[in-house]
Formats: structure tokens, C-alpha cells, sequence
């Protein structure tokens, strides 16, 4: 693995981290969170059940009334915290990185960049396609609606199938990362994008 991409995934995951972290503090706010015990209290109704489970009755209970209907209210009372997830996800790797000279925390820390293929900075919607891609934006988006409009059946169906295509795009966005010479993503192609090294000047 080269220098570059090393330094790609360690950005990632200082990324990663302080989204997390973000994320957790304003889910804790009750008026940007307003489910908040009603999801613990489904939570804790969950752990009920789990605690119960065993080989002899995991298929029994995972067809029970009562467990969907805990699955779906867990679904039900996290929207709060799926849509404060895709605001800073939006705000912080759309909106901070483009005002940031293209870089997030991750990137400015290990010096590298998002430019154009022909190594111009890149453009508010490139940045944003590359990001909407990449962190499965359009999918959660889908998932939410999803709770809104089916059963429980009709949304674990939805969100199995969401939840698919989702993970086919992100785990062949990062092999692409590892094993191509250019290291660029399905994301940074559809994109037409690519991340370098500050020191090299706009990869020229």
C-alpha cells in the first residue's frame, strides 16, 4: 500500500471518530433528539428478549409478535438520530470540507486533499457526489422514508435490500482505494475526482 493511501484511510478514520463523537453529543439533546426515551425504553425491551434467547428458540422468537414489534420501534424512534447523522455527516464532509481548501480534519492531519482529475480544486458538486456516494447518503435517506410508509415486513424487506446495495458500494469503493494504481474510489470516478498529497502541488 503507498504512502498516499495509508494516509487516505488514517484520514478516514480521524474522520470517523470525531463524526462520532459529534453525533453522540447532539443525540443526547432532547430537542434535536425528541425520541430519545422512547427509543431506550425500546431498547431496554429489546435486551428483555435478548436476554432470553437461545438456540432453541432464536427462530420462535425472531417470528414473534413482540420482537418485530420492538425491531420496528427501535427503527421508529432512531430517525431522530438517522437524520441528525446525515445533517453533519452533509454539513462536515460537504460543507467544512469545500470550505476547508477541500480537506477535512483527517485530511488537513496528514496532509492530503480532494482535487479534479485534471488537478484543479474540486467543485462544490463534485465534493458533494463524491460524499453522497461514499457515505451512503441516498440510502439512509431511503431507509427513513422507508419506516414511514411500509409495515414492519415491507421496511425490513426495504432495509435489507437498501442495506445491500449500500455495503456493495462502500466495500467496492475501498477495494478499488486498495487495489488500484491510482487509488481512486468508485466514488472519486463517478465523481471524477481523485485525493493527493498537499506536496504535490495539485497532483501535477
Amino acid at each position: 500500500m503507498n504512502n498516499i493511501k495509508f494516509r487516505r484511510i488514517s484520514a478516514y478514520l480521524i474522520d470517523y471518530l470525531f463524526i462520532f463523537l459529534i453525533i453522540t453529543m447532539l443525540s443526547q439533546i432532547r430537542v434535536l433528539n425528541p425520541t430519545y426515551d422512547e427509543y431506550y425504553e425500546a431498547y431496554d425491551r429489546y435486551m428483555e428478549i435478548y436476554d432470553d434467547l437461545s438456540v432453541d428458540n432464536a427462530l420462535e422468537i425472531a417470528e414473534s409478535v413482540e420482537y418485530q414489534e420492538v425491531n420496528y420501534d427501535l427503527s421508529r424512534y432512531s430517525v431522530s438520530i438517522s437524520i441528525i447523522s446525515l445533517v453533519v455527516y452533509l454539513a462536515y464532509f460537504v460543507g467544512f470540507q469545500k470550505w476547508n481548501k477541500n480537506q477535512t480534519l483527517g485530511k488537513k492531519m496528514f496532509n492530503i486533499e480532494v482535487v479534479s482529475n485534471d488537478g484543479k480544486s474540486a467543485s462544490w458538486l463534485q465534493i458533494l457526489l463524491r460524499e453522497v456516494i461514499i457515505y451512503n447518503i441516498v440510502w439512509e435517506i431511503l431507509a427513513i422514508i422507508s419506516i414511514f410508509v411500509f409495515n414492519y415486513e415491507g421496511y425490513m424487506i426495504a432495509s435489507s435490500v437498501l442495506s445491500l446495495i449500500a455495503g456493495i458500494i462502500l466495500w467496492v469503493s475501498v477495494l478499488f482505494i486498495i487495489f488500484r494504481k491510482d487509488g481512486r474510489g468508485l466514488h472519486d470516478i463517478i465523481a471524477k475526482t481523485k485525493v493527493v498529497g498537499k506536496e504535490q502541488d495539485n497532483g501535477n
